[in-house]
């Protein structure tokens, strides 16, 4: 108890100094929240040949020699007094500098391993009472949804506020269970029974109110921060009101492809889809605009400015990396890193302020549940966007030299065929038009689609390219995926009725979002108004 007296009344003295310090620097511009103490500059240029580690998530060398003694006394504190993470978050934060929330989730990952080997060696010897246990998280995890929720509210000063004044209140409360233990060691005058109970029991009671007033002080600043936030989109978001009351404009109704826009966060299976837009937009003459996307609001300022900033300098280099390699290929390129609170919109809007006539995006492998499949990200844009869109799975390759069309006779259908007919006459691609019908369709529908197909062709045959078409029979997304499959093409052109979901929920149709994931080749979904 007096070891934990002590590490207390040191760790929660500085973070009650360091809240205090930042709850002052909001009205102190001059104060850097950013800037590095002496002694994590210290660490940081202490150098010692054979024992350096870079830390990507810092971009600094830091010696094995100092980490691993901070790792040591963290599991000796923790075994002995349980306050291993009491010493780990501020000694990652103070004195090798990293920011609060990366010190924070790497604390996260050493007391998993700990605890996830202590409940081994316990359950081991029948010390676990797993409904007791079962209970406990039950309430755990209620409680860490509302705690994680008043992180993204509640201003990082205020956390730490509650974090020290909890620490020093428990270590008030070890105070009066100090002189019972001395007594019980004989290291001072005996004391009564009754007093040493009397004792105690304000201890608790101090405990029980330290855990109370922490719940209270964050429900309440939570509250205040819940409404302060819903007060900033009646200001901040007036303009983008206006945008939004001005008419529509169809971007590409004939099907140009003078524009493109690619998205990328630097993932292998976004440059993929950089090197085909590259690919493409050299054989269509078009200008291509190359954007990143760096996320902003309440939720991400916990990441700290250094690695906000940090990002972004990452994202500019690799664009003019990417724009580098356009001009190289001969292709016009322009790049855009901005910053949005939502990646989606963020990207449509850009699409739209450029008049874009597609919107290039990659599209991640081709197991598992179909929205991890396609990725939020592209369905959602695929939804919300007014322009065509280009999802480029990893080991796609466009070459435009065979293109499959999927049609129905529906007005997106009739726009993807105007599409496709621009695309083909521009690169000299063969085209393969398809209309699929299930065995529960009557002669008449067959017709219908007989018709249809027969119509796209004679008019592709008509502006000089080779068209050839079928009508088989099936389910729609295997056939055209299997159709595609066997002609070798490298694109399937198909129509989508646009966004038709219940608030941020976005549904693309089944038989498009089904043609997305389960085909190897690119598709271009072409939007119908």
């Amino acid at each position: 108890s007096a070891v934990f007296v002590v590490v207390l009344a040191l760790v929660g003295g500085f973070v009650l100094r360091d809240a205090i310090r930042e709850k002052k620097g909001i009205t102190a511009p001059q104060r850097n929240p950013g800037q590095l103490n002496r002694v994590a500059r210290w660490v940081r240029n202490l150098h010692i040949p054979g024992t350096m580690v870079y830390f990507k998530c810092i971009d600094a060398r830091i010696s094995f020699l100092v980490i691993a003694p901070l790792g040591f006394a963290t599991g000796l504190l923790a075994a002995s007094i349980a306050v291993g993470g009491f010493i780990g978050v501020p000694a990652m934060i103070y004195i090798l500098g990293l920011p609060a929330l990366t010190a924070s989730a790497t604390e996260l990952v050493v007391a998993f391993v700990m605890g996830m080997g202590g409940s081994l060696f316990y359950a081991m010897d029948g010390f676990v009472d797993i409904r007791l246990s079962m209970l406990i998280l039950a309430g755990s995890l209620f409680g860490i949804q509302v705690g994680a929720i008043g992180t993204t509210y509640v201003k990082d000063y205020l956390v730490k506020t509650v974090m020290a004044v909890i620490m020093l209140l428990v270590l008030l409360s070890r105070f009066f269970y100090i002189p019972g233990y001395l007594s019980e060691l004989k290291m001072i005058s005996p004391l009564a029974p009754e007093l040493i109970a009397t004792l105690n029991n304000i201890g608790q009671g101090v405990l029980v109110f330290a855990l109370l007033l922490g719940a209270v002080m964050i429900l309440r600043a939570l509250s205040s921060g819940i409404r302060a936030h819903r007060e900033i989109p009646e200001t901040a978001a007036a303009p983008v009101a206006e945008v939004a009351e001005k008419p529509f404009e169809q971007l590409s109704p004939f099907g140009r492809f003078e524009r493109f826009l690619v998205a990328t966060d630097g993932s292998d299976f976004c440059a993929t889809a950089v090197r085909e837009a590259i690919g493409m937009a050299k054989q269509c003459n078009a200008e291509l605009h190359i954007m990143s996307l760096v996320a902003t609001g309440v939720e991400h300022e916990g990441l700290g400015e250094t690695l906000i900033k940090q990002e972004l300098q990452d994202k500019s280099a690799h664009l003019e990396t990417l724009k580098a390699q356009a001009l190289k290929a001969g292709v016009k390129a322009e790049t855009h890193l901005i910053e949005a609170s939502a990646i989606t919109q963020g990207i449509v809007d850009l699409a739209e302020q450029l008049k874009a006539d597609m919107i290039v995006m990659g599209r991640r492998g081709r197991r598992g549940l179909a929205r991890m499949l396609l990725g939020r990200a592209t369905a959602r844009v695929i939804g919300l966007a007014h322009c065509n869109v280009l999802v480029v799975p990893r080991s796609a390759r466009i070459r435009l030299a065979h293109l499959v069309l999927a049609t129905d006779g529906s007005r997106p259908a009739e726009a993807a065929a105007i599409t496709a007919t621009s695309l083909a006459k521009i690169s000299g691609a063969s085209v393969t038009v398809i209309s699929v019908t299930t065995p529960s369709h009557g002669p008449e529908r067959r017709a219908e689609a007989e018709q249809v197909v027969h119509q796209v062709v004679e008019h592709m045959k008509s502006k000089g390219i080779r068209a050839a078409g079928l009508v088989p029979e099936g389910r729609p997304d295997d056939r055209i995926v299997a159709t595609a499959a066997e002609k070798t093409a490298d694109l399937i052109v198909t129509g989508s009725h646009g966004r038709t979901g219940l608030l941020e929920q976005v549904l693309l149709g089944s038989i498009t979002e089904r043609i997305l994931n389960a085909t190897p080749c690119a598709v271009l979904v072409v939007k119908g108004g």
